[in-house]
């Protein structure tokens, strides 16, 4: 069987590839040839902050971890060059598409594909700690009650040395305050998932949802700071270049790094940020 005809089976079989369009030999894409495909530039972007903020001529031989990786687009990229990349996702599917393009690409022994749902605990003890661990397009599919769980998870398998690296969306204006089971309170907004009598093979089907609960709540920037710094996280940034930019305002990417903050003891950021935008003497000024 040739690699064309692999590629229709796996369509036919487990569906079209919808997000990652990856070129698994000359000429031949997984979507289409015409598309760009985001998934590669944000690893590419990845990549290069990783170099950047980890002091390394390369990514070769670093162990990264992809969560939520959908169809191994950015696991893949990243193995091609060097990486050592687990990706998890719940869905069988897209862990199908995502092998077979890593074996068609001959990067294979780089890559390791873990089906599992990521707010379960029990995925956790699975994997051992990364030098990079990505969390790209999932924090925003999650409920309130998931978000800091994941985020304690996510710096257990971080090195202390090593670099987490958030890309999702948030909300514009604190218009909700949820408070944890930890105590911890949390501003943003509720987002619609899934209908409440959706069953489990429509859920599965919903490629880019969530999987267990029905709204996800999104963090505003200062509560993503916060939640950061609550699971361990010393210093959170946000590169404004290089950078990846959507078609809105309200997804970018945050750098995570391990460790207490310096100085010691900031408190965390005031929210809601009753500040006014410009400067109160700058309408005098003019």
């Amino acid at each position: 069987m040739t690699i064309t005809e692999k590629l229709q089976q796996i369509r036919q079989d487990h569906g079209p590839w919808t997000a990652h369009n990856i070129e698994i030999s000359n000429g031949i894409f997984t979507i289409s040839a015409q598309p760009p495909d985001r998934a590669e530039r944000r690893a590419q972007l990845y990549a290069g902050l990783a170099r950047t903020f980890l002091r390394r001529k390369s990514i070769k031989g670093l162990k990264i971890l992809d969560l939520g990786c959908l169809e191994g687009g950015i696991s893949i990229s990243l193995a091609k060059s060097g990486a050592k990349c687990t990706g998890i996702d719940v869905r069988p599917q897209h862990l199908i598409k995502a092998s077979f393009a890593a074996e068609a690409l001959k990067i294979k022994k780089r890559c390791q594909w873990i089906e599992g749902d990521i707010t379960r605990p029990e995925i956790w003890d699975k994997i051992n700690n990364f030098d990079i661990v990505i969390c790209s397009g999932l924090l925003y599919h999650l409920d309130a009650n998931d978000i800091l769980p994941l985020l304690k998870n996510l710096r257990k398998k971080c090195k202390n040395n090593g670099l987490a690296i958030i890309d999702t969306n948030i909300a514009p204006n604190s218009e909700e305050l949820i408070k944890t089971q930890e105590g911890v309170e949390l501003w943003g907004c509720k987002w619609k998932e899934h209908p409440p009598n959706r069953t489990f093979e429509e859920r599965l089907a919903q490629d880019w949802s969530s999987f267990s609960n029905n709204e996800a709540f999104w963090l505003t920037e200062r509560s993503l700071t916060n939640a950061l710094a609550t699971c361990g996280f010393g210093a959170i940034t946000k590169p404004l270049y290089p950078y990846h930019e959507w078609g809105h305002k309200s997804r970018d990417i945050w750098l995570a790094f391990p460790g207490f903050s310096d100085p010691i003891g900031l408190p965390l950021r005031k929210e809601p940020d009753n500040r006014p935008n410009a400067h109160p003497a700058l309408s005098k000024n003019m």
